[in-house]
């Protein structure tokens, strides 16, 4: 139990951070200069003011230099931030693994806000996921059974993650004559295969494509955007990727599906022949 709100607690200080990658990074703002402060009034904000979801419940949500209000976004990302790690630990439990995987969850959660927000993906997350996933691959054992099977999984991770989409870039544009994935969606699913492996990164790269298919359907339909309209598929590669984590290995939920299909053609087709 205190492992669990330990991490949950350095989930929500993560989320903090993350609040300031959100903000910054797309503003081409330094995340480490100037310190924290308010938007409106430009005062430094005390340390005791900057305690993650504590803080926003003691101010009631407003500066406490200026009164001006504080976004509610900023809470949701710390919560989810601690929610997220504390998933992470829940999968895999108070080892070596979890720090790895922290990292990978907390960076989906930033790129999905920034690239929901401005449509990009900022390059330090994706070859940070890049650097991390190969480096920690060897005692990464979601990777495979040994070492070297783990590395080289973790590698091909890494050409399978980038390169399908590279593929689909470049198709898109000799058919299309424009752009049809973006350069971060290719480099951080090029991260995210680091820590993956080849086929759940495809996997998650598939799913992404059926939930980015349906919203956009959606969002048409009810005329919120126009039929060839670009949205962000960021998001929707992040939830696919942290959504992959607890699935099973794509190999068992193709044979179990091939098995339920055919006992339902041998029990209600083939029987009445």
């Amino acid at each position: 139990m205190f492992e669990a709100i330990l991490v949950f607690i350095f989930g929500l200080c993560f989320g903090s951070f993350a609040n300031v990658c959100i903000y910054r990074m797309p503003r081409d703002i330094s995340i480490i200069k100037p310190d924290s402060h308010c938007p409106k009034c430009k005062r430094p904000i005390n340390w005791y003011d900057n305690i993650p979801l504590i803080s926003y419940i003691c101010l009631r949500a407003k500066c406490r230099n200026c009164g001006e209000k504080i976004s509610f976004i900023y809470p949701c990302v710390e919560l989810l931030c601690g929610v997220l790690f504390l998933s992470m630990y829940f999968l895999f439990g108070y080892s070596y693994i979890l720090i790895p995987f922290c990292l990978l969850v907390f960076s989906l959660l930033v790129i999905t806000a920034i690239d929901f927000e401005f449509q990009i993906i900022p390059d330090e997350f994706s070859f940070m996921l890049m650097v991390v996933g190969f480096l920690t691959s060897w005692f990464n054992y979601t990777l495979g059974a040994g070492v070297l099977e783990r590395m080289l999984n973790s590698f091909l991770g890494f050409l399978a993650g980038g390169g399908s989409l590279y593929l689909v870039a470049v198709l898109g544009k000799l058919l299309y004559k424009k752009d049809a994935m973006g350069g971060g969606d290719i480099k951080i699913m090029a991260g995210v295969g680091t820590f993956l492996g080849w086929d759940k990164v495809l996997f998650a790269i598939a799913i992404a494509c059926f939930l980015g298919s349906i919203v956009g359907i959606l969002l048409i339909a009810f005329k919120k955007i126009l039929r060839r309209q670009e949205i962000a598929f960021g998001p929707y590669l992040a939830a696919a990727s942290y959504l992959v984590l607890f699935l099973p290995q794509p190999a068992v939920i193709i044979n179990t599906i091939t098995a339920f299909e055919e006992s339902f053609l041998t029990k209600f087709v083939f029987t009445g022949i």
